[in-house]
């Protein structure tokens, strides 16, 4: 264990259970190491000789997007079995369970069918063409309304942010290239941006509510307290920046996909990001 150094991977002989870890710093006493199915430890080099990982044995998507080591609480990580043990507590039958799908996933799906009918592409461009952009700003107000995505507070900004016709116009072309452009994600994500950044709207419900409901099997809505505090627990670096950014988002988007992939080898079965993004906000509570 003499030859580990910093941002090595290893596996402990006597610890199986707590995986593959990264080493986080090293003396000549000790190493500080973290591991994925047990979090930070400190093992003394005199008790302990740690197997070096090389090679694609030495891949973790979790080690990979590790959070800073000054953040990493010896006690407040949670790993993705504790965490299935928790939300199972609460929703015996898993993502079927009859109290999640009233709680957490009814509205987001009567959301997703409203904009499937309202704002799809044929119908959204052909309101656009028309100049119809307050009808387009109507149809968004009334999807986004039957969502639980935003507080009271929010959602008025929204609703009154649409107010001006220079605005619907602004906003409405602006929906139709972040939700069916054929541009890459990154490319749409910032131009959207953009926009409400001239409307005054550049906050991350705003910025990611619509893309979440209209293709929930691929984008994440992004509550900033929410993701701040499961991230941390699952030790995931997101970049969190308040004001929307692509960064941020893509090592969002890379959590859901990490716990997604989880969920599935644990039996459990997503339909979508909606039920991810549930599963992901419950992490942190005990």
């Amino acid at each position: 264990m003499s030859h580990l150094a910093s941002g090595d991977r290893v596996m402990h002989p006597n610890q199986t259970g707590w995986g593959i870890g990264k080493v986080l710093s090293a003396t000549p006493d000790s190493l500080d190491v973290f591991f994925v199915g047990a979090g930070r430890k400190r093992l003394s080099r005199s008790f302990v000789t740690l197997e070096k990982a090389e090679g694609p044995a030495s891949k973790h998507r979790l080690l990979d997007n590790l959070i800073e080591t000054s953040e990493i609480s010896s006690h407040d990580y949670v790993t993705i079995p504790i965490a299935i043990e928790r939300f199972m507590e609460n929703y015996p039958d898993g993502f079927e369970d009859a109290s999640f799908i009233k709680a957490t996933r009814d509205a987001n799906v009567l959301g997703y069918k409203h904009c499937t009918h309202l704002l799809s592409q044929e119908e959204l461009s052909r309101l656009i063409e028309d100049g119809g952009f307050g009808a387009v700003c109507d149809r968004a107000r009334h999807v986004e309304s039957t969502t639980n995505l935003l507080t009271k507070s929010e959602r008025k900004v929204l609703h009154d942010a649409l107010e001006l016709p220079t605005c619907q116009k602004l906003f409405s072309v602006a929906l139709l290239s972040l939700l069916y452009g054929t541009e890459t994600d990154e490319v749409r994500f910032k131009q959207f941006l953009r926009t409400l950044g001239i409307l005054q709207l550049n906050k991350w419900p705003f910025a990611t509510l619509f893309s979440f409901v209209r293709h929930p099997q691929h984008h994440a809505f992004i509550k900033p307290t929410a993701i701040q505090k499961a991230a941390k627990a699952l030790c995931w670096r997101i970049n969190y920046k308040p004001e929307p950014n692509w960064k941020t988002y893509d090592a969002v988007l890379r959590l859901y996909s990490y716990v997604r992939t989880n969920l599935l080898e644990e039996g459990l079965m997503p339909r979508d990001l909606s039920d991810v993004q549930s599963f992901i906000w419950s992490v942190d509570q005990k």
